[in-house]
Order: C-alpha cells, then sequence, then structure tokens
C-alpha cells in the first residue's frame, strides 16, 4: 500500500513547496551559459582550424594558405565527416558511461560528477588542439582520439542529465517548465555570445586566439558550483533500487562487475518509466536535438560558407542571430504564451500545444534554409529560430509522466535517448552534404531537407501523445 501512495503523496508535497525560483536555480544558469558559450565560441575556430590542416596537405606551403583555396569538394567533405564523427564517437562514450556515473551521482551527489564530466572534456579539447598543434607529427585524423577522453565523467550526456536534475529537485512542479525555460535560455544566451565574440577574433587575430580564449572560458561555468548546494538526498532514491544497489555493493564492493551490475539494475529500473506510448513518443522528439543542434552551429557555418563563398569567420553571426531570436522566444514569447494557455488548458496540455507549434516551426524553417538563395537561407534560420521551445517543452511534458522520485532516472534516459540521436546525427549530416555536392543545385540544401524531414515524423508523433491523467505515474503501474 505504501508503495503505490508514496508517489503521489510525494508528487502533492512538491506541488505545495511555493512557486519560485530559488537563487540556485539562477546560479545553475550562470554555469549553463558559460558551459555553453566556451564550446559554441570553439566551434567556428575549430572547423576552420581542421579546414587549414586538412588544405596544408592537400598543398603544403610554410605561409598560411587563403581560405578560398580550401572550399573544395574533397576537402569539404573530409571536413564534414570528421566534424559528424567527433560526437559520434562522444556518444558511444557517452553511452558506454552514462549509466555508471548515474549510479555515482546516486551515491556522492550532483555536483562531484559534474565536475568530472566537465574535466573529461576539457582533457578532449586539449588533445585536439595537440593535435591541430602539431601539424607535422599527428595526421588531423586523431582528433576522433579526443572523445574518448569524455569515460572521465560521462561527457555531456551525464553532465546535462545531472544539472537538470538539480533543477528537477529544486522547484515544485508548477514552476519546473519556467526552471528549464531559463536553464534554455541561458544555454541559448552563451551560445548565442560566443559565435559572435569568437568571429571577432578569428578576423582581427587568428582562429587559434579563438580557440584558446574558448577553452580558458570553459573553465569558469564549474566555479559557479561552490556556491550552490548538492540537491541529492539519500530520501530521494528510489526505496527498490536502493535495496537492489545495496544488496549488489555488499557482495561486489569497489570493482568493476560491481558497476556493470548496477548500470543493468538501473537501466531496468529506468525502463520501467516507459509504461505507455505517449511517454515513448515524446521521448523520441529527443532523437532529433543533436541534428538540430549541429544543422544550425558549426555545420551551418560550412554550409554557408561552401554554398555563398562566405569566409567561415563570417558565418559566425549568422549563428549568434539565431541565438539572439532563442533568447526572445524563450524568455519573452513562451513564457506569455504558456501563461496564456494556462487559463484554457492543464500545464501538461499546454507543454504539449507548445511543442506541436515549435516542431512545426523548425520544420518549415529548415525546408528554406535548403534554398540556393542566401536571402532565404537567413529567412529560413529566422523561422527555425522560433522554435526552440521543443526541448524544454518535451523535457517538462516527460516529467509530467513520472512521479518526483523518478525524475533523475527520467533525465538519464532522456540523456541516453539524445546520445542515440548523436550517434547518427553527425554522420547522416556529412553524407548527405557530400551527396548534394555531388549533385550540385538545390540539392546541395540536401542536409536541411532531412532536417525538416524528421521535425515533421515530431510533429507527426506529437499528435498521436495524450497527456498524462493527474496522479498517474509509471510507479502505479
Amino acid at each position: 500500500m505504501d508503495g503505490e501512495t508514496s508517489p503521489l503523496i510525494a508528487r502533492r508535497q512538491e506541488e505545495t513547496s511555493g512557486s519560485y525560483l530559488p537563487l540556485s536555480i539562477y546560479l545553475l544558469s550562470i554555469c549553463t551559459f558559460f558551459l555553453a558559450g566556451s564550446s559554441s565560441f570553439l566551434n567556428i575556430p575549430l572547423t576552420r582550424l581542421i579546414e587549414d590542416n586538412l588544405c596544408r596537405r592537400h598543398d603544403w606551403q610554410g605561409a598560411p594558405i587563403d581560405e578560398g583555396r580550401c572550399k573544395t569538394d574533397d576537402i569539404q567533405s573530409t571536413l564534414a565527416y570528421l566534424n559528424g564523427s567527433l560526437p559520434l564517437v562522444e556518444a558511444i562514450v557517452g553511452l558506454v558511461a552514462a549509466f555508471p556515473f548515474a549510479v555515482l551521482a546516486d551515491r556522492i551527489g550532483r555536483k562531484p560528477i559534474i565536475l568530472l564530466a566537465t574535466a573529461g572534456s576539457i582533457l578532449s579539447l586539449l588533445w585536439e588542439l595537440s593535435v591541430l598543434g602539431f601539424e607535422r607529427v599527428m595526421p588531423v585524423q586523431l582528433i576522433l582520439v579526443g572523445p574518448i577522453f569524455n569515460v572521465v565523467g560521462g561527457g555531456s550526456t551525464v553532465l546535462v542529465a545531472n544539472l537538470y536534475s538539480m533543477v528537477s529537485d529544486m522547484v515544485a512542479s508548477t514552476d519546473r517548465a519556467s526552471a528549464f525555460f531559463l536553464m534554455g535560455f541561458a544555454s541559448l544566451a552563451g551560445a548565442s555570445v560566443g559565435p559572435a565574440m569568437s568571429s571577432g577574433l578569428m578576423e582581427i587575430v587568428s582562429p587559434w586566439t579563438s580557440a584558446l580564449v574558448g577553452f580558458f572560458a570553459m573553465l569558469i561555468g564549474p566555479g559557479m558550483l561552490v556556491f550552490i548546494p548538492d540537491t541529492f538526498h539519500p530520501s530521494k532514491q528510489d526505496p527498490s533500487l536502493e535495496s537492489d544497489l545495496a544488496g549488489v555493493e555488499e557482495t561486489n564492493r569497489n570493482t568493476f562487475q560491481s558497476h556493470i551490475i548496477q548500470s543493468i539494475r538501473l537501466l531496468r529500473g529506468s525502463l520501467s518509466l516507459l509504461y505507455s506510448p505517449s511517454i515513448v513518443l515524446v521521448l523520441a522528439t529527443f532523437l532529433t536535438r543533436m541534428l538540430e543542434i549541429l544543422a544550425t552551429s558549426q555545420f551551418l557555418g560550412q554550409y554557408v560558407s561552401k554554398r555563398f563563398h562566405w569566409p567561415l569567420a563570417k558565418t559566425g553571426y549568422l549563428i549568434t542571430i539565431r541565438g539572439i531570436i532563442h533568447m526572445v522566444v524563450l524568455l519573452v514569447v513562451l513564457p506569455l504564451l504558456s501563461n496564456v494557455l494556462l487559463r484554457w488548458q492543464p500545464p501538461a496540455v499546454k507543454d504539449l500545444t507548445l511543442a506541436r507549434i515549435s516542431a512545426a516551426l523548425v520544420a518549415i524553417g529548415a525546408m528554406a534554409m535548403a534554398s540556393s538563395k542566401v536571402e532565404l537561407v537567413v529567412l529560413g534560420l529566422v523561422v527555425e529560430s522560433l522554435g526552440p521551445g521543443l526541448s524544454p517543452l518535451c523535457r517538462s511534458l516527460a516529467t509530467s509522466f513520472v512521479a518526483s522520485q523518478d525524475t533523475s532516472k527520467l533525465n538519464t534516459i532522456i540523456g541516453i535517448v539524445e546520445t542515440i540521436g548523436s550517434l547518427f546525427a553527425g554522420p547522416v549530416l556529412a553524407w548527405l552534404f557530400e551527396l548534394g555536392m555531388k549533385r550540385g543545385g538545390l540539392l546541395l540544401g540536401l542536409p536541411y531537407f532531412g532536417l525538416a524531414g524528421s521535425f515533421l515524423l515530431c510533429l507527426v508523433g506529437l499528435f498521436f501523445v495524450q497527456s498524462p491523467q493527474r496522479g498517474m505515474y509509471a510507479s502505479d503501474f
């Protein structure tokens, strides 16, 4: 009896905890800003450094090679595959490491795992910069070894899962969507400021200067965690899972086998959350997240540079325009629409309605971005930028399907789904880009036709989602 009622009691306690965002949410948002900003700061200069490396291998000279000579189909195809393979390797590492570090987070807390994941990312970047710096000694393909360092901490999958778990722990369910919007806004703010500053430095100084500044900016974000208390408490843990893990620890303490068994048990417990087709359809939308991120960040720079003969440094400003629109939508438009819709719809239904609108806007914008006219590409980018709410809305919607003590497991599953999407996102974009270059003309925009198709599938799936009934959670089944 207690097992049947405790999730509902926990959820009611959470919903009556008050309607406000604590200071820690804003500090987490600042941390997210610097992590996202440093990552976006690095995208364009690293792409230019890799392109220059490939160009030198085709036409080795002591002096710098003019960027215009590096836009041949062969070099651009290799560049696309290298940039696409980096997230693939990172995704594989994330799939292997995610659940062991999720288990560890339930032992030592969220903050240490976030710091470990950041340390792994720093080691990965150091390796990539070393390969590019010692170009005469190390082949550029060795940059693909870099993401393997994310085995320290589990990489971005674990980092994001723990950041959002901390947010879920801090706020009531009625404020969760607002907290997720704030986190999304902070991420987009960093992703908007980064490319413009990076492009400016590239034009004034060099890609190497931008890359090094981005590296040091990556160290600032985790420093904010010093001011944030860890939200993990043993009482939040699933009692049945805690019992299972305790038995494993008694017999296999501090062994590799213990971590594997714990991961399998956690995976089994997490899969119990997938009790209805609706939550599965909501989680499926996260498969497209990495595809959209890549298509509208460093790949967008390469695409515009190749198609319209722009220097890579200037393409960073396009990414900044997109980010500014995203910030306005997340900070102003979506909260206003949320408040209006809440007058007629419950929170979960409101999230579903806005998610459908967001998916439609991304699909329409991506179609226009496939155009051979730069004006239509920019217009398409603007329309696509109006749909940034899909991920936080679907995360909030998915959370409404589960009990409060299951949010950590849910966020881990979301991270795993996003990682699975990362497995094909980069290679698919690179393959479509290579195929488009061979066909020429309008088909050079094949990557964005593919992006539009994926979000149309998301939209169709969301129309089959039924909002959860009040008080019904996975643990009740």
